[in-house]
Order: C-alpha cells, then sequence, then structure tokens
C-alpha cells in the first residue's frame, strides 16, 4: 500500500524549520539547501513545495501571521476599550523577543518584495492590514466616544497606522533610542492626546 504523505504537515514542517534558522542565524541564512537540511529532506524534495526561496519566504510570512493570530487569540484582552485599543497596539510593535523576531522578518520579506513579484502581493495584503487594523481601532474610539467631533477620523487613521509602523522599525534598528518602555509611551501619548488625559488615566 502507498505511503500517504501529509502535504500540509510536511509544508508545516519547513516552515517550522525555516522559523528556527531565521530566529538563530537570520533569515538571509534561510536557503532552500539549509532549510532542507534543517527539515532532513533533500534540496529537490523541498523544491517540491517550493520552486524558489520567495515562495518558501512568502509561506513563512502566512506562518509568522498565523502565528500572530493564535497569540491574539490566547490572550485576554481588558474589558476596558481604551485599554483594549492599547494592548492591541502594542502586539504589533517589538517591545519582546518574539515580537522583535517576527517584526524583523515582516520588515526585510517587505524589503525583498520591492525586487520580488512573487511577494509584492504579500507585501501589499500585509501593508493593508496595518491601516485596517488601525481604522478599526479608531472606530472604536469613536464608537465609545473618546474622540471629540474636531477630530479627523479619516487622518487620524493614517496617522495611527503610520506611527506604529514607524515606531516597529526605529524599535528594530535603534533599540538604544526606542526601548520597549519608550515604545509603550509613545503610543500611550499618542492615545492620550486622540482621547484626553483623564479618559486614558482612567484607562491603566
Amino acid at each position: 500500500m502507498p505511503k500517504i504523505v501529509n502535504h500540509e504537515q510536511k509544508r508545516k514542517s519547513i516552515a517550522h524549520a525555516a522559523w528556527k534558522i531565521i530566529k538563530e542565524e537570520g533569515i538571509e541564512k534561510a536557503s532552500i539547501r539549509r532549510v532542507a537540511v534543517e527539515a532532513g529532506m533533500s534540496a529537490g524534495a523541498l523544491r517540491h513545495y517550493f520552486s524558489s526561496k520567495d515562495e518558501m519566504l512568502l509561506f513563512i510570512m502566512d506562518y509568522y501571521v498565523e502565528e500572530g493570530k493564535k497569540r491574539s487569540q490566547r490572550k485576554n484582552w481588558s474589558k476596558n476599550p481604551l485599554q483594549a485599543v492599547e494592548e492591541i497596539l502594542l502586539e504589533l510593535v517589538p517591545i519582546d523577543e518574539e515580537k522583535k523576531i517576527e517584526t524583523s522578518v515582516w520588515w526585510i520579506f517587505a524589503l525583498r518584495s520591492l525586487i520580488s513579484d512573487t511577494l509584492e502581493e504579500k507585501k501589499d495584503e500585509m501593508t493593508n492590514g496595518t491601516y485596517e487594523l488601525a481604522n478599526s481601532m479608531i472606530e472604536i474610539l469613536v464608537l465609545q466616544g473618546f474622540l471629540s467631533d474636531s477630530i479627523n477620523v479619516e487622518l487620524e487613521k493614517s496617522r495611527l497606522s503610520v506611527l506604529i509602523e514607524g515606531l516597529s522599525i526605529h524599535a528594530l534598528l535603534r533599540p538604544d533610542v526606542y526601548s520597549p518602555k519608550k515604545v509603550k509611551e509613545v503610543i500611550h501619548y499618542h492615545l492620550e492626546t486622540l482621547c484626553g488625559p483623564e479618559i486614558s488615566e482612567g484607562s491603566g
């Protein structure tokens, strides 16, 4: 009887092997040959699942997104809407080792996507996702009555998205300046300027 191969499980094993190399040695070391060795496969067998390094990176990014979703589902979010918004935004910035690795993978992926048609669509999906999340956070603040009528809601959605992206890259490049404490303070202060110090103090 022919052996039944679970292709999805194989793909996950490959992603885990690539993830391990990225965490320990950096994404530049995650070549098809190197990942094949780590996964206990031949390079030829690995190419049955990925025909190029870009396709492999695409799958790793999908894995990274799913891991982030699982982590979010495990968290006990605050019942205070403003505090919950702050907690969700902190999930997007590298304030611990796990998020630092994931954010590093994302930015290296994003840079490579500038010269790769294979990765461009995923890059657009990810950047759109950041804006959509910022959009949702601002909408929550609007619905909960935290924002005044004078606020330009559409501009605030863009400003929040850009703030998160900017903090992510600066926290990676200059952790001596943008420490986890500083990143948290910046996000908290941004929400405070939007909603007012009285409301912000009440969320803690």
